[in-house]
């Protein structure tokens, strides 16, 4: 089939006509960050099944939307494919670009190509910041961004396309000048173009991946800023680089070299603490040694104006061409960036409410759930007295409303005191009662306490990592004000995905009651007086629970191991986690096991080939893939503990859910195969009929297939 741009009216009844638009695309590196976001925004088999884009490219594995997987290293293949395609995009290997780039530069074809080298802001890093001329351009340069909090930006301007002469680089020559031909380019058949994005954040990250794993992972974690922090760093998000890449392709401007930065003045120190504060504690260092060569750099660039009108100060946000996603920074955009951090690396919250009676082994059960999945276990004492030893607003009205409770209560059990002492008279010779005040425990009243718990829920770690809340709430109104908004709709960020109900007979909790000595709330009348009111109120809470799945459990025994088969119900839950050493040993251990002595079967066989092989790989891999194929390693090792306990009929199930894998690794080639021999004449006759409606499709078929073979053999194909 042929590869060159094809286009097709779609018409139907009632309806305009519509005009598809095939082309042939190029994207280097797929499955990296900024490929996967180039590959979803020129896809468009969702939109158009009648003749899509074909998009081709290098990577591990063919991303959803794309075509074809080609070996890049091959530089025949590459230049086949490259020649053949109607829009070529590099990103990542300078050399493999400049190859396709020269072979576009010299070769014959008649329609016309575009190519497009994202670069590298590296590029600018060594090249001073330049001063500004005066006020009136440093206030249009500084609009889009905050500069109040920064004022050392104030002696300095942005950086535009026009300053290209000023670059100074000293590295990354061969960079440099593979750009220097591209904007210079005077092919009429190529349009070529240079991107120089900012540091390219979002999705799953990529160069901030560790300081979101950090933050993510660490409660007592430092995120470390290098020097000063004031360096300026331009950013943007890859979805809106991959929109510019979109547009440039749409609209080939005549600029040649273009800036892809969103409009945050963003700075070192202010990105690293935006991450501290919104994704871990809060907290950061300084130090001496850079940690990411990408956010020592020091550039301050304006965005570009290829794509606005000629005033951009005034008429820019009136229609603009770039369909933003994060046009005002990263600052301004975090939460959003931290969901989809969570989305795309795939992890889960656990957030549970353990409920049950007194005695019934909540706490118990909480602190061994929050210690496997590392996640906060809430209980109201240690809560308070956190709050107590903070100085903040909220910290403050905790205090003030335990003194002011106190105070009453005192005054209470005060004048009780003096009424019984006056009824009572001393015996000659016996002391005086004194009132003692420092039994009275003082208890925050609910439109307190549920501000309290409402603040830990929305704390980075429980928002990240999930919660186990031990006992609360305890009362239909306590749960109402908790998770439910005023429009009665359940506030997403906070509600629980699920309800763990410790479920005994009262007689079985005040026996266990007994057992709990040295605390006066387990004393058999305060046992009594508490179940009393877990009964008032639990019908009424687990009416509200059944929306979230309730596990009913009433053996003590097996309580954590029932907790952690309801918590993986859906799927086992992958969480960012640190590898211990002695974990890696566990499952090098497990995998030399697996050999034929133990009478191992093909299919186990050939899964621990697998395994080794992986290894392998492992070690050619950056350390960000590394870690989360090991932690993929090592979720899959708990589940193989757990895989001990299934009964036949599940251990059946798990063998034919392997076979179907395996047999799905054995038929790639075969369909890879398909895909590039058979498909694409096949889905070209099969448009064909839809085309012309012939009376008898199957024999249209059958001709047009033949005289395509017989086609290619006279090519020699």
């Amino acid at each position: 089939m042929s590869l060159q741009t094809r286009s097709m009216e779609r018409t139907s009844a009632g309806e305009k006509q519509q005009t598809w638009q095939q082309y042939r695309i190029f994207i280097e590196e797929m499955n990296t960050l900024i490929g996967s976001a180039l590959v979803e925004e020129f896809r468009n088999d969702h939109e158009n099944d009648i003749n899509p884009n074909i998009i081709v490219g290098n990577g591990e594995r063919l991303p959803r939307g794309a075509t074809k997987l080609i070996n890049a290293a091959d530089l025949k293949e590459l230049g086949q494919i490259v020649l053949d395609s109607d829009i070529v995009i590099f990103h990542q290997n300078y050399c493999q670009a400049e190859y396709a780039y020269k072979l576009l530069k010299h070769g014959q074809y008649q329609q016309s190509k575009i190519f497009i080298l994202i670069s590298n802001p590296l590029t600018w890093s060594t090249t001073q910041l330049k001063d500004r001329k005066n006020d009136e351009t440093a206030m249009r340069q500084s609009m889009g961004g905050d500069v109040e909090d920064q004022p050392f930006l104030k002696k300095y301007e942005k950086f535009t396309e026009n300053d290209l002469p000023m670059r100074k680089i000293h590295f990354l020559e061969r960079l440099k000048y593979l750009e220097q031909q591209i904007i210079v380019c005077d092919k009429p058949q190529l349009h070529a173009y240079v991107i120089t994005p900012g540091l390219v954040y979002g999705n799953g990250e990529d160069i901030l991946y560790d300081l979101f794993k950090t933050a993510w992972m660490t409660p007592d974690a430092e995120l470390p800023i290098y020097g000063d922090g004031n360096n300026i760093i331009p950013m943007i998000h890859v979805n809106d680089l991959a929109n510019i890449v979109n547009k440039t392709v749409t609209l080939t401007p005549n600029e040649k070299y273009i800036f892809a930065v969103d409009y945050d003045n963003m700075t070192q120190k202010k990105l690293v603490t935006t991450i501290a504060k919104s994704v871990g504690n809060g907290v950061t260092k300084n130090v001496t040694t850079p940690t990411e060569k990408m956010l020592t750099i020091n550039v301050w660039l304006r965005p570009t104006q290829v794509f606005e009108s000629e005033d951009q100060y005034i008429d820019a946000k009136k229609n603009p061409i770039i369909i933003w996603q994060c046009k005002e920074g990263f600052a301004k955009n975090i939460l959003k960036i931290r969901e989809q951090f969570k989305l795309y690396r795939g992890l889960d919250t656990v957030k549970l409410i353990a409920h049950g009676g007194t005695a019934s082994g909540k706490s118990n059960l909480c602190k061994q759930l929050a210690n496997f999945y590392r996640i906060p276990h809430i209980q109201i004492k240690p809560l308070i007295q956190e709050l107590i030893e903070q100085q903040s607003e909220l910290g403050e009205l905790v205090r003030t409303t335990l003194q002011q409770v106190k105070d009453q209560l005192v005054a209470e059990a005060l004048a009780i005191f003096e009424a019984e002492k006056k009824k009572k008279k001393v015996p000659k010779g016996q002391p005086e009662p004194v009132f003692d005040p420092s039994g009275i425990q003082p208890r925050l009243p609910d439109s307190v306490l549920i501000q309290v718990y409402r603040w830990r829920l929305e704390q980075n770690d429980a928002q990240n990592l999930g919660y186990v809340l031990d006992g609360f709430p305890k009362t239909l109104e306590q749960y109402e004000k908790l998770f439910v908004k005023e429009e009665g709709q359940l506030i997403e960020s906070l509600k629980p995905k699920g309800v763990i109900y410790l479920e005994y007979p009262d007689d079985q909790l005040k026996e266990k009651a007994k057992l709990i000595l040295d605390n006066p709330r387990y004393s058999e009348e305060q046992v009594v007086k508490r179940l009393a009111n877990f009964r008032k109120n639990n019908e009424q809470l687990l009416q509200q629970y059944e929306q979230f799945d309730i596990k009913r459990i009433s053996d003590q025994e097996s309580a954590f191991e029932q907790s952690k088969d309801f918590i993986t119900r859906n799927g086992p839950i992958l969480v960012l986690q640190d590898v211990k050493e002695e974990e890696v040993v566990q499952i090098e251990e497990q995998q030399d096991d697996c050999t034929p002595s133990h009478q191992v079967s093909t299919l186990q066989q050939e899964k621990v080939a697998a395994v080794q092989q992986s290894q392998v790989q492992q070690s050619q891999v950056g350390p960000k893939k590394k870690g989360d194929q090991l932690n993929k390693s090592i979720n899959e090792s708990r589940l193989s503990k757990d895989n001990k306990k299934l009964t036949d009929e599940q251990k059946q199930d798990l063998i034919r859910q392997q076979e179907r894998e395996l047999l799905d690794q054995r038929s790639q080639p075969l369909r890879q195969y398909l895909a590039d021999n058979v498909v694409p004449f096949l889905t070209e006759g099969l448009i064909n009929i839809c085309e012309k409606h012939p009376e008898n499709p199957l024999q249209f078929l059958a001709d047009f297939l033949e005289q395509k073979g017989n086609e290619l053999q006279q090519l020699g194909q």
